[in-house]
């Protein structure tokens, strides 16, 4: 399908002068430029030509557009992986659109409005319910055009459950994630303190105390959080408290005024004991390139396991740095707090004039053994059952490690929840981290944030539902 490229481009630069904050969250990916493949993975996609697929394509023909958010690895990562397609499918052509997450979202509903949108796409969780609620903006992925070159069958009935909006599957997940502690050890250690000992939120407060006390009051146990980091925090010590998540099952929204008064106290005492900078400490953007996470006066960020790689690949030391720990807990906790979600999944257009091509790429990049080499962790660990044995055994040959897998080993064998996709709709995140924001610069009292929270957040749940 040929695509107007130049509608990208103007929703590119006008998604920058979009309002809604919710939709610009760095935390959900680099926010490096986009680059072409490294010479690494042009290299392992050269050596790799002569290996067949696993899976035969078929005589295929067709131009595809791929589209995707990310950083610099993944971008050259799945560069490589369709320039590998390509070679083994003479009459295919792949085009790309990546780009960073911040404003990426715009883009992509601009792009739904014009029917304009990606033959393949890369796509967030809540996305599904948020402009598929009847299950007809994406591709039946159980269409038998689509099933004669995707094999669903590689992944769990859960997982495929997950996917449903409407009772159709309008994407495939590429795993599990939660958001997870990763800790300097080189700013904890030279403050004394043992990370292996910071088990509880108590623990942590006290952490931060001792890491001012002994390097300084401009270095912080965390230091500043993405809006959806702080957030995540927030509601996950809600759901320690209360044993109650986000929402209920009919999307009424749990938390009474007192509650949201307790949890944004939480946050206010997290700034005043050394864990969470204020907001006037560092106003820049909280990126993997922060000048502070680079120099050592953040001392942890709170991510996801699929997105950690560039914040380790931009520290001097990489990943002996960092220790991967539990989420911290409450004492008597009614829930674990640890809320997890698909990481990210693909979805196929409904307006492809090759939805076959759309698919047999897709199963090539999720199942083919060099494909999974080339991306490692940069997607997280897979929920394709396919893949997860090549990455397994990569894994066990030293081809593949690190602190994401590491941590997707810690969330999936914790006792946790699964996140409701309403907690990331864009208008309800607005709501409660324009509030986290202004008690974070100080501009609004614990109070005045739950009062807001509680007085607007179910009106603006229904309005996105209904």
């Amino acid at each position: 399908m040929k695509k107007n490229k130049l509608f990208l481009l103007v929703a590119v630069f006008a998604a920058a002068f979009l309002v809604l904050a919710a939709c610009g969250d760095s935390d959900n990916g680099g926010t490096a430029e986009t680059q072409p493949a490294t010479e690494a993975a042009t290299q392992a996609q050269t050596e790799a030509q002569d290996e067949p697929g696993d899976l035969a394509v078929g005589d295929l023909a067709g131009d595809i557009l791929f589209s995707w958010w990310g950083d610099d690895p993944r971008h050259a990562a799945t560069r490589a992986i369709a320039e590998i397609f390509m070679e083994e499918n003479p009459n295919v052509t792949i085009d790309f659109y990546y780009a960073p997450w911040t404003g990426f979202q715009d883009v992509f509903a601009g792009d739904l409005m014009a029917n304009s949108e990606a033959d393949l796409m890369q796509i967030n969780f809540n996305w599904l319910q948020l402009y598929s609620p009847f299950g007809t903006t994406f591709m039946d992925l159980e269409d038998p055009i689509i099933t004669a070159h995707l094999d669903l069958s590689n992944w769990s009935t859960e997982d495929i459950d997950m996917v449903r909006t409407n009772g159709v599957v309008q994407a495939v997940p590429t795993g599990m994630t939660a958001r997870v502690p990763f800790m300097r050890r080189d700013i904890y250690e030279a403050a004394g303190l043992n990370i292996e000992d910071i088990n509880t939120w108590e623990d942590l407060k006290a952490a931060g105390r001792q890491i001012q006390a002994e390097l300084g009051e401009d270095v912080w146990a965390f230091g500043k959080l993405g809006n959806a980091s702080t957030a995540y925090f927030m509601f996950s010590w809600l759901e320690q408290y209360t044993g109650r998540q986000f929402v209920d099952d009919d999307n009424q929204f749990s938390y009474t005024l007192e509650e949201l008064t307790a949890a944004f106290q939480f946050i206010q005492d997290l700034m005043d004991n050394g864990v969470l900078a204020y907001g006037q400490f560092d106003s820049a953007s909280f990126n993997s390139t922060n000048e502070n996470w680079i120099n050592g006066h953040f001392g942890a960020v709170f991510e996801w396991d699929s997105s950690i790689n560039n914040w380790i690949n931009n520290l001097d030391g990489g990943e002996e740095l960092i220790a991967v720990r539990d989420h911290f807990t409450l004492d008597n906790a009614l829930l674990s707090g640890v809320m997890t979600r698909p990481s990210m999944g693909f979805a196929i257009s409904r307006n492809s004039d090759y939805p076959e091509v759309a698919a047999a790429f897709l199963n090539f990049m999720l199942t083919d053994q060099r494909a999974v080499e080339l991306l490692g962790t940069d997607r997280g660990v897979p929920a394709n059952q396919a893949g997860l044995a090549h990455f397994e055994e990569l894994v066990a040959q030293g081809a593949i490690g690190g602190a994401a897998i590491d941590a997707n080993n810690i969330h999936a064998n914790a006792v946790r929840t699964t996140m409701s996709p309403v907690f990331e709709f864009p208008t309800v995140r607005a709501i409660y981290e324009t509030q986290l924001e202004a008690l974070v610069y100080g501009f609004i009292t614990v109070e005045e944030a739950a009062q807001f929270v509680y007085d607007n957040i179910q009106a603006e749940i229904d309005a996105e539902l209904n």
